[in-house]
């Protein structure tokens, strides 16, 4: 940005140039001419706009300045990948006419916001489109198809867990918008749970409660259901023997985490639902994490 040093223009001599002289660029969306200050786009864009700006004024063949693109409305600078309707949500947010924040955008805005902010490499404007459509009541397949979209390892994660846990959250027209591939992946998730948390006789395992076990030793000995220890091996309150001669369940075994409103199997089954969604989606996550990262 220009400093006090240096000169306003060579037609006012002895003039400097302020803190806020501000240079102008026009640009072209869809045929529409917008003509904003080069500052936002200084200032928030990691991409080549500074570079575009700082470009050398030619001349031509008779020493006339030639007008670079993005200085007249007759050579603008024409952007592509964007439509009218987001590059005007975008300045909106870069450039507030109100000075109580971020303006107030649909949700329809603030995505057009998100995706333009990755597109020119805009992190901190990306920051404040995340945490207003956060806000919104986004379903799981719009956190999962908007995370992959444009890099939010949060709404990912919140919308691979939804569907892994509970695919009744989403209508079969709403899970072809994510793609055939994706869509596999949540089942095989889904299914790889179920074969872990799903005991059977011949697998030999089930789910207890810890509260539900007691000493073996002390049941068949003395008929005391002795509580076990948490930590010890054995028996410290009643009979002093080890754990290893054997326990006993006084409620029945669950076969399923699903088979229980137990607040210690229902943390279980989460957990098993997190690590299985690290696990599927792992590469999807890591490179949301990349994108995400702030300057």
């Amino acid at each position: 940005m220009p400093t006090t040093s240096d000169a306003a223009n060579p037609s006012t001599p002895g003039l400097v140039r302020g803190r806020y002289y501000h240079e102008t660029v026009a640009f072209e969306v869809e045929g529409v001419i917008h003509r904003v200050c080069k500052y936002g786009f200084e200032k928030w864009s990691q991409s080549g706009f500074c570079d575009m700006f700082s470009l050398p004024q030619t001349t031509d063949e008779d020493g006339r300045p030639v007008n670079r693109e993005g200085d007249t409305d007759e050579n603008p600078i024409k952007l592509v990948g964007c439509t009218n309707g987001e590059f005007e949500s975008l300045i909106e947010v870069m450039y507030p006419l109100s000075l109580k924040g971020p303006p107030t955008l649909t949700k329809e805005q603030w995505t057009g916001v998100l995706k333009l902010s990755r597109l020119w490499d805009m992190p901190e404007v990306a920051h404040v489109a995340i945490g207003k459509l956060s806000e919104f009541d986004l379903k799981p397949v719009e956190k999962i198809k908007l995370g992959k979209e444009h890099g939010v390892p949060t709404w990912l994660k919140e919308g691979y867990t939804i569907l892994v846990d509970d695919l009744s959250k989403a209508s079969l027209t709403e899970m072809t918008v994510l793609g055939w591939e994706t869509a596999f992946r949540i089942l095989w998730a889904r299914d790889e749970i179920a074969r872990a948390a799903q005991a059977t006789t011949s697998s030999g395992g089930y789910w207890v409660n810890s509260n539900d076990i007691r000493c073996g030793y002390c049941w068949r000995q003395y008929g005391a259901l002795t509580p076990i220890v948490a930590g010890s091996a054995v028996c410290s309150t009643y009979c002093s023997q080890s754990y290893s001669s054997g326990v006993t369940v006084v409620n029945a075994p669950y076969t399923s985490l699903s088979a229980t409103t137990s607040q210690t199997l229902a943390d279980a089954k989460s957990k098993m639902v997190a690590d299985k969604v690290a696990e599927v989606f792992e590469e999807e996550l890591r490179s949301a994490e990349e994108r995400n990262t702030l300057p």
